[in-house]
């Protein structure tokens, strides 16, 4: 029977490493997940590909959780504040299920109010 060369044993090594880690992190079975930049969205992608991770995740062993906290929209993409009477007319370009910002003393107008409730918009009421 011959004996494994040096890097064999190191392969086989690090196979068992990264199935003890995936074990470990099954057993937590949730991870919490920070993004608040283009450089932890990358390190969470790579951690992804990490053998055995995809499979972990696959069968259900591994999941993960937003904070949402952690979750900054930049600018660009931020929601604008509606202020005022809200018309129809403002709501045209909604998607269903969005969610929308009314500013605080914002007002529905009755059509605008059954479009909300069509396309199922969130309403989002901000107090400052």
């Amino acid at each position: 029977m011959a004996h494994p060369s040096e890097a064999e044993l190191r392969h086989m090594v690090r196979e068992l490493l990264r199935e003890i880690m995936v074990e470990r992190r099954s057993l937590a079975g949730v991870e919490d997940v920070r993004m608040t930049s283009d450089a932890e969205l990358q390190a969470f992608v790579k951690k992804l590909m990490a053998p055995g991770i995809v499979e972990a995740v696959r069968d259900g062993r591994l999941r993960f959780r937003l904070v949402a906290d952690a979750v900054q929209l930049p600018e660009a993409q931020q929601k604008p504040v509606l202020s005022g009477v809200i018309s129809e007319r403002k709501l045209a370009g909604c998607a269903a299920g969005e969610t929308i910002v009314l500013a605080r003393g914002a007002v529905l107008t009755p059509l605008a109010r059954d479009l909300t409730r069509r396309l199922g918009l969130k309403i989002e009421r901000r107090s400052g």
